[in-house]
């Protein structure tokens, strides 16, 4: 590495992770305070606190490194235009993308983490924070019923039109089972599934086998009640929806969308496939709001870089969300395919960076 890229890289990676720890305090002070009065009702052990806020370090991590990397990079490039180093590397017969290079690699190292930290540790460290707000902090459950679930257990795909976690009931469920070529061995109709003694229990249940074809293989078998194999205990269930498209690894999510492919082709699966696609951009923001914003930041200026790149990163992250809340929406809506809705604002953001970077030169 030549001594130019390890200056760089010095001071990109001394700002990306000053602003990160900083934003993760400001995260923390601010949702303590918020939960505070919860914390002194339910008297939450201080152990009990610190772990709680262990456990949510991944996720404010990969929330808040896209803002904490574009600052960086726009303070570090703000701090060599002020000491005129940029006129100086460009007057020596530097390019632009030679200068730009160490920032690029840091971003793309740091979304490599982020993605590694998505698909190994999110999902496990998300539920102990659900389990810790049930237990210790939130005790009471807020949520209302839910419209048109669907969620996997065991090989069992489940769709209920709606769940009420007051009554712990999921009504009018439809179910299909798999076998372990994962084709549907078994179709099953029920008016509403009970949680009850430990159990969840199906009421006025219509089953139906099917053969190899896909076809009915034999005649309906009607029972009055039936014990399901669903190991989700009612507080969970609702969560269902959420893990399935925010914390759960891309490797479990595409085999979630292949069961939900054999059975529907309802907007649940559509969702779904959507957010997959949306799972493997989100790590890679940090990576394309370098791209983004590296030809402002190459531009050779005199500002004061703290104050102008705190303002110039919000407003250019602030874009960058709103196009890609917009393009995921259409998505979902059925305007746009899954794989584009996701790639948009990424596409949009590199092909700005790279005209930027070649009008540079």
């Amino acid at each position: 590495m030549r001594i130019l890229d390890k200056y760089i890289t010095k001071n990109i990676a001394s700002a990306y992770f000053f602003i990160l720890l900083l934003f993760v305090g400001l995260y923390l002070i601010i949702d303590l305070f918020s939960n505070l009065s919860h914390i002194i009702k339910a008297k939450t052990p201080l152990d009990i606190i610190g772990e709680f806020y262990l456990q949510s370090l991944p996720l404010i991590i990969l929330r808040v490194s896209p803002f904490a990397i574009l600052i960086g990079t726009l303070y570090t490039f703000g701090e060599l235009n002020k000491n005129n180093e940029i006129v100086s590397l460009r007057a020596s017969g530097l390019s632009v993308m030679k200068i730009a290079k160490p920032v690029i690699v840091f971003a793309l190292a740091i979304s490599c983490s982020l993605l590694f930290l998505q698909e190994k540790v999110l999902i496990h460290s998300q539920k102990r924070v659900e389990d810790i707000k049930t237990q210790f902090i939130k005790k009471k459950s807020n949520f209302g019923e839910e419209k048109k679930l669907a969620f996997v257990s065991g090989d069992m795909i489940y769709f209920a039109r709606a769940y009420s976690p007051a009554e712990k009931t999921l009504k009018n469920v439809l179910i299909f089972q798999e076998d372990s070529n994962r084709n549907i061995v078994k179709k099953m109709v029920c008016s509403k599934i009970v949680y009850e003694y430990g159990f969840w229990i199906g009421k006025d249940i219509i089953e139906y086998g099917f053969d190899e074809e896909g076809k009915i293989s034999s005649q309906a078998e009607i029972f009055a009640s039936k014990k399901m194999p669903l190991k989700d205990k009612p507080n969970e269930l609702i969560l269902k929806k959420s893990y399935l498209a925010k914390f759960s690894s891309l490797h479990s999510l595409r085999k979630r969308i292949n069961s939900l492919k054999r059975v529907s082709g309802s907007k649940q699966l559509a969702d779904l496939i959507v957010d997959y696609y949306n799972k493997i951009v989100e790590p890679f923001t940090c990576f394309f709001l370098v791209i983004g914003i590296l030809p402002l930041a190459l531009q050779v200026k005199k500002r004061k870089a703290a104050l102008s790149s705190l303002g110039i990163g919000f407003v250019f992250s602030l874009i960058y969300f709103a196009l890609l809340s917009f393009s995921v929406a259409l998505g979902k809506s059925g305007i746009l395919i899954p794989f584009l809705s996701a790639w948009m604002a990424p596409i949009f953001f590199i092909t700005v960076g790279a005209t930027g970077l070649k009008l540079l030169k």
